[in-house]
């Protein structure tokens, strides 16, 4: 039993899109919504591939829950989460 990667599925259905040879103009209608069906099924895979890379490389910038920041926080010995959002800004 062999597990095809989604990289293999992909190239396959790329390459039954590119060998569809025209036809019959008869035939045309059934051939063109089949095109139409395979390059959907491409774009759709091909932008969920490239948004998934963002997201991973965006992952580690993330603060995370706030659980995390307290404890975080608690580690480095500084004020809690509660007490740091409840300060004002030095800034302004």
């Amino acid at each position: 039993m062999s597990s095809e990667s989604y990289a293999e599925s992909l190239e396959g259905v790329l390459k039954a899109a590119r060998d569809i040879e025209p036809a019959k103009k008869e035939e045309r209608k059934e051939d063109k919504t089949r095109e139409h069906l395979l390059r959907a099924a491409a774009l759709v895979a091909v932008l969920s591939m490239i948004e998934s890379v963002d997201e991973r490389a965006s992952l580690g910038r993330q603060l995370g829950s706030a659980w995390s920041q307290d404890h975080r926080r608690a580690h480095m010995g500084d004020s809690n989460l509660m007490e740091s959002r409840q300060k004002r800004a030095t800034w302004r």
